[in-house]
């Protein structure tokens, strides 16, 4: 087939040169990049958007600092690459009297004098850069985007990047949070002698009292009333909702006269559960514990004086960060910024509500390019079209009018052109849709479900690469939860969930190799990370954390897994290697002794059919997800025969706006989805499952790693710490910020381990991106490199121009074939 087209290539362009000498007004060939997506974003702000197709909105019209892109193809060499700024240092050592002006959070031992590197980063900016309407950018425009993304007063969901983890502004969080309102408890928590006097019924009739049924801040144990209540049985759902629809925008609600009674209601049920008579006099100091007094605004804080991004002069910022940060890691943190356009981002503002809002990247008119490419029209939910940006630094523009870019940098050693691309289109399309586009010529790209992988497995134009998101079942096993589904959200018998045992059966009973025939080519997957996550990549390419002995061994012991004299396995990695996640026996067993367990406990009859509900997608369930559903149900109901169960039938559940936070509130039992990301640093992996301050935990619903502990023993030493705060080790100040290679391996794959073995998610595939690729287009390199993939759209070439393919899908009656 490659033959034939060459040869048909040759003849097509030989025609199209013909008649372009025939027609001296020929308009410059164009090159049209053809997508589909099942939605389209509809807010691409920097500064608050959420899903991933808000964010490839972005990568069109936005350029980084600086990126990675290919050196030496043949090797698999990178290279960094500068684009919106012409260099990016470390300048600590000269400018030590930043940390203390910007009181950065200093590694132990440690002071101002004696810290030379990994804090001030100088940022020299491309003098060329500007917006599509031709307005440059400098040092001023970052600046104020900067302040715009931590103003607090607009509480922006994406300023968490810059406020908290590795890579912090220094003063991010404490200009982030001023003048926010101060809720102080009235009751001291932690006091052996705690002081009840205060007045709540004059400090109610004031208007300054306050509960929070979501906030950590009780003396109660520190948790909020909402997860006492999930977490253990208080049955106040119905207040805490009432409630909780008085919030105001920082999760406060006022206690008055109207819903005192309610809040009163709600403490009683609680009260019950600590063994509290709501009709004794002990009752009223028990609901102090859970109010707060409004203490006024927090302490004001100018951004100048506080954040550590300042100008230096017109072309050069410097950015301080809260805590250490190895250079590499920053250029890795640049590979984004934060620019937003003022005139369009102040006239979008809304200051009608407590907190200020703004339309920016919402739509065409609202949005303005600095990227390759701008928005040229927008159909809400069915198509967009970007197009060349003329006014990127990167294109000159040529006699015929067309735009052209060559890399500033070398390419296995030459300059070649990039963003060949002249337009993109997107249209949103469904799967079987998108296949026929695909074969007629209307796309570029399409992904091949399972059953068509088999059928292009060997065309030349599929390409597979590894991701690195683990797609898993995430739970909310808490009891209670389970409880009110069965009773009101479509459940049956959920309550199985609850137990370990039924949760570890249910994992040894996935035949992971027959799930991922139904996908889109996924890898079967046994833990949490895979083998694209490495720890020290910029100096040692092979450094892989998931070939490590220490994670090797940690799902050896997951699994059960030995080696050595007398076992079938002479080495750690033989028996690492042997693990493939199933094991029908040993899920009998479980499935037996789980239904005993909750039989015995009156949770659950014997024989009783089973129903759990499974938060699956955000679109509609495809043709693909209903087969891996059968395969579920399949593998998980021949585990449990003879358990003493009865049928359990798992649905799935589309058009869900938020599962992972449904999952979460109690809506769905069972999660479908995915953690990836961080592919260069896994120590910090753990944090999407442990830091609830950073991130939204999806088993909320199962524990409370802010409270619950983990022992590890680290450099001989027994270190007790929670689980929050040993995600948190290895990273900025973290206690083991410092620690060579092997104790931060050890932690990390400790926390993977121990996190497993509490199956509140079960790891079953490692996605892929299958993409079949269309004759017109190819890519740079047909070795990929997870540092630059293929060399991406900036590097992509074309075999046909738009008018060429047209002639070719035309010479082909419209039906091309890629097997």
């Amino acid at each position: 087939m490659k033959k034939f087209l060459t040869l048909l290539l040759a003849v097509c362009m030989l025609a199209s040169a013909c008649a372009a000498l025939a027609d001296d007004a020929a308009a410059a060939p164009t090159y049209t990049y053809h997508t589909y997506s099942s939605a389209l974003g509809n807010n691409w702000n920097p500064h608050t958007w959420e899903t991933s197709a808000d964010d490839s909105i972005n990568s069109y019209i936005s350029s980084p600092f600086c990126t990675m892109q290919v050196q030496d193809s043949e090797n698999g060499i990178y290279q960094w690459v500068f684009e919106m700024a012409e260099s990016i240092e470390d300048v600590t050592a000269e400018h030590q009297d930043d940390l203390t002006k910007y009181a950065v959070t200093l590694q132990e031992g440690k002071t101002a004098e004696t810290t030379d590197a990994g804090f001030v980063y100088e940022i020299k900016l491309n003098p060329n850069a500007k917006w599509e309407n031709g307005e440059p950018i400098n040092a001023d425009t970052y600046i104020y985007s900067m302040k715009q993304l931590l103003d607090p007063k607009m509480r922006n969901y994406r300023a968490n990047l810059y406020y908290a983890g590795e890579s912090a502004v220094a003063g991010g969080s404490k200009y982030y949070n001023a003048g926010s309102p101060v809720y102080e408890p009235i009751v001291p928590a932690y006091d052996d002698t705690p002081d009840y006097s205060y007045d709540a019924e004059k400090g109610i009739a004031d208007g300054i009292i306050y509960t929070a049924v979501d906030s950590s801040d009780w003396t109660l144990y520190s948790m909020s009333f909402a997860d006492l209540n999930k977490n253990y049985g208080v049955g106040a759902d119905e207040e805490i909702e009432a409630l909780r629809k008085e919030a105001n925008p920082y999760g406060y609600i006022q206690l008055t006269a109207d819903n005192r009674a309610t809040f009163d209601a709600a403490m009683g049920k609680l009260a019950a559960l600590f063994g509290i008579d709501a009709a004794s006099e002990d009752f009223a100091g028990f609901c102090k514990e859970a109010m707060f007094a409004y203490a006024g605004e927090g302490a004001l804080a100018e951004y100048d004086e506080t954040v550590g991004c300042y100008k230096v002069d017109d072309y050069t910022i410097r950015y301080v960060c809260q805590t250490y940060l190895d250079r590499n890691y920053f250029l890795t943190s640049c590979t984004s910024t934060w620019l937003v356009y003022e005139d369009l981002y102040e006239a979008g503002k809304d200051t009608t509500g407590t907190l200020v809002t703004t339309n920016y990247g919402t739509s065409k008119e609202t949005s303005m390019s600095y990227g390759p490419y701008k928005i040229d029209s927008l159909q809400e939910g069915k198509q967009i079209v970007f197009v060349q940006n003329e006014n990127w630094y990167g294109y000159e523009k040529q006699d015929d009018g067309s735009l052209l870019a060559i890399t500033p940098y070398e390419v296995d050693g030459e300059h070649i052109q990039r963003y060949k691309t002249t337009s993109v289109v997107i249209d949103v399309m469904e799967d079987a849709a998108a296949k026929q586009a695909f074969l007629k010529g209307d796309l570029t790209t399409w992904s091949p479900d399972g059953d068509d992988l088999v059928t292009y497995a060997t065309s030349d134009q599929l390409y597979k690469v590894d991701e690195t998101y683990t797609m898993s079942f995430f739970f909310n096993c808490g009891l209670e939860n389970l409880k009110v589904m069965d009773e009101s959200k479509g459940n049956q018998n959920s309550v199985v969930l609850s137990n370990i045992n039924f949760r570890k059966g249910m994992s040894l009973a996935i035949d992971r190799a027959e799930y991922v025939t139904a996908t889109a080519g996924f890898k079967p997957a046994y833990a949490i990370m895979n083998n694209l996550y490495f720890y020290d990549v910029y100096n040692d390419p092979t450094s892989s954390y998931r070939n490590s002995e220490p994670a090797m061994q940690a799902i050896c012991n997951l699994y059960g897994v030995e080696y050595g004299e007398g076992t079938p396995y002479a080495t750690l990695r033989d028996a690492y290697l042997s693990i493939n996640g199933y094991n029908l026996t040993e899920a009998k067993a479980l499935m037996k002794q789980a239904c005993d367990e909750l039989v015995a406990d009156g949770l659950y009859t014997a024989g009783d059919p089973i129903t759990v509900r499974i938060g699956w997608a955000k679109g509609a369930i495809q043709a693909s997800d209903s087969k891996i559903i059968e395969i579920i149900n399949k593998q998980v109901n021949a585990a449990m025969e003879g358990s003493g169960f009865g049928t359990i039938t798992f649905e799935q559940i589309g058009n869900i706006n938020d599962r992972y936070g449904d999952v979460a509130k109690g809506e769905y039992a069972i999660g479908y989805g995915a953690w990836g990301g961080a592919a260069f640093y896994p120590f910090r992996n753990f944090q999407v499952y442990c830091d609830p301050d950073q991130y939204s935990i999806h088993e909320a619903g199962c524990w409370d790693p802010k409270t619950e502990t983990l022992k590890l023993t680290v450099g001989g030493e027994e270190v007790e710490m929670t689980w929050q705060e040993w995600s948190g080790s290895l990273i900025g100040s973290g206690k083991y910020t410092d620690a060579d290679f092997q104790t931060k391996l050890e932690i990390t794959a400790a926390m993977e381990e121990q996190y497993l073995k509490k199956y509140y998610r079960i790891p079953l595939a490692g996605s892929t991106a299958c993409e079949m690729l269309a004759y017109q287009a190819k890519y740079y390199t047909e070795d990929y490199n997870i540092m630059y993939g293929f060399g991406g759209l900036e590097l992509m070439d074309y075999n046909y121009n738009d008018a060429e393919w047209a002639e070719f899908v035309a010479s082909q009656n419209g039906e091309l074939s890629y097997e």
